[in-house]
């Protein structure tokens, strides 16, 4: 399982999580999320996102954003009941 985390201007900051079953998932929906919140009008990440380089267009997604906003995914850490 990953994780898509995203805080951006909507949601007060607020802290949103989608769970995917595997990364090349994720990867994909961050960058369209990325790609809707204002990098389709950034044409390095147009290109990257074209050549499916999804994890470059959220590279480029946090390189170009204030320190606030987090578009980021990585593994899911899942806590069992004993």
């Amino acid at each position: 399982m990953w994780t898509l985390a995203h805080r951006g201007y909507s949601g007060c900051g607020r802290l949103d999580i989608w769970v995917y079953p595997s990364k090349a998932a994720a990867l994909r929906e961050g960058a369209k999320l990325a790609m809707a919140c204002g990098l389709d009008e950034d044409a390095q990440a147009t290109m990257l996102f074209a050549k499916g380089s999804y994890e470059k267009v959220l590279e480029r997604y946090e390189h170009t954003h204030p320190d606030t906003h987090l578009l980021r995914v990585q593994p899911a850490f899942l806590q069992h009941p004993e």
